[in-house]
């Protein structure tokens, strides 16, 4: 804990210093440089805001109106070939009945975009949030508290462009979360990854890469999947969900005619756990070890300007991920989503999406296997009368089915918002 600690009062150091430097080279800023505060309000209307099945815990208030204030700022200069980009945003939620939950979060972000010659590029950076975690997932455990995650990230990239069509180039990243409920302490991680790639652009603009990318994820705390009464012994069941992750990636970007464009990636993905009995609870626990992942994944996304006022794009997909889930290791996720987007008249703006996806929890330790499908809709209608101010009316709808009954939900959300730049 002392070295998350340390590691954020560092990095907010850090992103302090960048906001300074970057302030202290004001008045360096040319023509196009930007420094825009902001400011937005948003009303919301969630039918279920706990995502919670239609029998499970009868006494708790539903629906809810709550209210989220923003304010910040971004920052973009350019001196000379270099590029300085930084954010800084406030944020406040406040509801109406469970007022309990009623949060601050903030969020800080700075990059140098920097090139030196002609061949060599790459950026540096840190970002730091405070953010309140879904309640779909949380379980009722979590209802009269929430949860709040802290995030500490930092990352780099360098690019060596050793011929107008090849570039190889590296990267490193560097992230920390912290959950403030003690039912997710066990998902609070370090992670540090590392790539290496090769990458090619044809005369036509597309582009493919080939990527290795390692992860190193450490889990603290052990996970509890389970007590058990043996005789006079109490034997506690543990998991350990530190892992090692490589990926070998194939990306690319192909732009097949005028308005339609592709963009995916495939990876063969192999994840090997650590299982490592961390903690001896006293010696009464025991390790359940979990199973190692190595499969295909990737996303495939396509893009069509049907005409100047309408896009749309689609996506299929299959990713791996972790899950809170104390019975699972780990979540292969596949879905299909679409988006469009119509701009019937210069001020106004039409958005709709819809996402289907089935979530298979692996790594279940001698009980029945979680699978879930949810499908999400959205609609969204904008209104921008001046540059400075837009305005947007939205209504949301979901619905999971869960092999585990009591997981399953439904709901249905209406949205107001409205945003002002300066």
């Amino acid at each position: 804990m002392a070295v998350l600690v340390n590691r954020a009062v560092w990095l907010r150091a850090f992103l302090l210093g960048q906001a300074g430097l970057l302030l202290s080279f004001s008045v360096l800023a040319k023509e196009g440089d930007t420094f825009r505060p902001f400011v937005s309000m948003g009303q919301f209307y969630d039918s279920n805001l706990f995502r919670l099945a239609e029998n499970e815990s009868p006494g708790t208030q539903r629906d809810e109106l709550f209210r989220q204030f923003n304010v910040g700022m971004g920052i973009d200069w350019r001196l000379g070939r270099q590029q300085l980009t930084a954010s800084l945003a406030k944020t406040l939620i406040r509801y109406d009945q469970n007022t309990r939950l009623d949060f601050d979060g903030d969020d800080m972000q700075a990059t140098w975009n920097w090139r030196l010659g002609n061949r060599l590029s790459g950026n540096l950076g840190a970002s730091q949030s405070t953010s309140q975690s879904s309640f779909n997932d949380l379980g009722t455990a979590n209802i009269s508290a929430g949860n709040n995650v802290e995030r500490d990230r930092k990352y780099g990239q360098l690019n060596w462009e050793f011929h107008p069509r090849w570039q190889v180039f590296a990267g490193t990243e560097t992230s920390d979360s912290l959950n403030s409920a003690q039912t997710q302490v066990s998902q609070n991680v370090s992670q540090n990854s590392h790539n290496v790639g090769l990458s090619y652009r044809t005369p036509k603009g597309s582009s493919l890469r080939a990527r290795f990318q390692r992860t190193n994820a450490d889990y603290a705390a052990q996970q509890i999947l389970g007590v058990r009464q043996i005789f006079i012994f109490t034997i506690v069941d543990v998991a350990d969900n530190s892992f090692q992750q490589n990926d070998y990636s194939l990306e690319g970007d192909w732009r097949l005619f005028g308005k339609l464009s592709l963009r995916g990636q495939v990876s063969k993905t192999e994840r090997k756990y650590a299982n490592e009995l961390k903690d001896p609870l006293g010696g009464s626990a025991q390790l359940v070890a979990r199973p190692d992942f190595s499969g295909l994944t990737g996303r495939l996304t396509g893009d069509w300007s049907a005409s100047g006022k309408t896009q749309f794009s689609a996506s299929i997909y299959q990713e791996l991920g972790t899950t809170s889930d104390i019975n699972a290791s780990s979540v292969l996720t596949q879905g299909a989503s679409m988006s469009g987007v119509w701009l019937p008249r210069a001020k106004w703006r039409m958005n709709v999406s819809a996402a289907l996806e089935n979530r298979d929890y692996r790594g279940n330790p001698g009980s029945t296997q979680r699978n879930d499908d949810t499908l999400s809709t959205s609609v969204s209608l904008g209104y921008t009368p001046m540059n400075a101010l837009s305005l947007s009316l939205g209504a949301q709808a979901g619905w999971r089915d869960s092999s585990d009954s009591v997981e399953n939900y439904q709901f249905y959300g209406l949205s107001f918002n409205v945003r002002g730049d300066f």
